[in-house]
């Protein structure tokens, strides 16, 4: 399709509004993580493998989940489904702020549970409501949309937490949460096309049938990877600014960690054809590892920009290979399985991550974080080379076809 698809996209009056409405929902979601470590770090003077712990707790609950609620989505629409989330959402931060390191863990793992799925809503949208031809250029920009709001997320939440105080940043956190909550329950986008309603059986349900498959087991573990990666990023990154004692100076690293992202979305969403979600799993777990040689907030700047070029594309190609082999009727609950293996993957190496960033310094977030996505990537590379675990004709067109 080229640039001009996404051209297409922004001229579709509901298109816009779900993409604008993204953008701020998103916003108090990705400064939370960065908000909660820094909250453990300096005002309960935890460190960060404790920090590691209440970030395995959030995505825990978020893995639990994500499945439930996007089986709700399918079967209940959007408004019923998150009307949970936005009741829980808004006592849970309040609840953090007096919270001690014990009680924040359960109260994280709340967190996460009740945590409003916007990845899959949008994801799920987006689905039904582009073609087939135009859903690798609408996930793309829905990913360039994650990325800007990336940019100003965290960086709003370190000044908040540096200006004010961390509690002050997490009751903005909640209550923006809260907010964007309620867009999307006025918004509600359509999450199942009228051609799909309208050829249901009335007594059939989304239960009905299984929608797992062999390949998309391994675009599950491949985007657990993906998350091992940006973990690893995202404490090595806080952590070196601290131990440089720059950490106002995190909007610089996160810019240009997310504005690298938002441009290799971009460039992704223009291309004429898919990549593997494999082939960019590994070469994103390889571009992470350096990043821990960086000995300023400059020159970490910089190394971050390989890594982040492949953030968006990765996650973009899980997402649209798991749409192509997936029935509309279960997409809501398969996105959210997706975001389960996102969440575990965070959960599985997040203490991992920040032990090593404990026992070696801040380089060891890097080193880990990019071992473990290389790992899995070339786990996933072997498998494909056994018969019974090539890719199946439906991914093989994906891979091959011409927008």
């Amino acid at each position: 399709m080229g640039f001009s698809g996404y051209a297409q996209l922004w001229s579709d009056r509901r298109l816009r509004a779900l993409f604008v409405a993204a953008f701020f929902a998103r916003i108090p979601a990705l400064a939370a993580p960065l908000v909660l470590t820094l909250y453990v770090v300096e005002e309960l003077g935890g460190d960060y493998k404790q920090a590691g712990v209440i970030a395995a707790a959030t995505t825990v609950g978020a893995g639990v989940g994500s499945p439930w609620r996007g089986r709700l989505i399918d079967r209940l629409g959007i408004r019923r489904a998150i009307v949970p989330s936005i009741v829980m959402i808004g006592l849970l931060y309040p609840v953090a702020t007096v919270a001690t390191y014990a009680w924040l863990i359960p109260v994280s793992f709340l967190m996460g549970l009740f945590l409003i799925p916007i990845f899959s809503i949008v994801r799920l949208a987006l689905s039904v409501m582009v073609t087939e031809r135009q859903r690798r250029t609408a996930f793309s920009a829905d990913s360039i949309v994650a990325e800007a709001s990336f940019i100003i997320g965290p960086a709003v939440g370190a000044l908040l937490v540096t200006q004010v105080s961390a509690a002050a940043a997490l009751y903005a956190i909640g209550a923006c949460e809260v907010i964007a909550g309620l867009i999307f329950w006025v918004l509600d986008p359509p999450t199942r096309s009228v051609t799909a309603l309208d050829a249901e059986e009335p007594e059939a349900t989304p239960a009905a049938t299984s929608f797992v498959s062999a390949p998309l087991v391994f675009l599950f573990l491949l985007s657990g990877g993906a998350m091992a990666a940006l973990f690893g990023t995202d404490l090595g990154v806080v952590a070196e600014l601290r131990e440089l004692d720059e950490v106002s100076s995190v909007g610089i690293a996160y810019g240009a960690w997310g504005l690298s992202s938002l441009v290799g979305g971009l460039v992704y969403g223009s291309l004429s054809r898919s990549i593997r979600p494999t082939y960019l799993l590994l070469a994103l777990g390889l571009a992470t590892i350096p990043v821990g040689l960086a000995d300023g907030v400059w020159s970490l700047s910089l190394l971050v920009i390989p890594a982040g070029l492949l953030c968006a594309p990765t996650m973009t190609a899980a997402a649209e290979w798991i749409a192509k082999l997936v029935p509309e009727a279960r997409r809501g609950e398969a996105m959210g399985w997706q975001g389960t293996a996102y969440t575990v993957g965070g959960a599985v190496s997040s203490p991992v991550i920040g032990a090593g960033i404990d026992g070696v310094g801040a380089w060891g977030g890097f080193v880990i974080g990019g071992a473990i996505a290389t790992a899995i990537a070339c786990v996933a590379l072997f498998a494909q080379l056994l018969p019974r675990w090539r890719p199946s004709p439906e991914l093989a067109s994906i891979d091959g076809a011409r927008q």
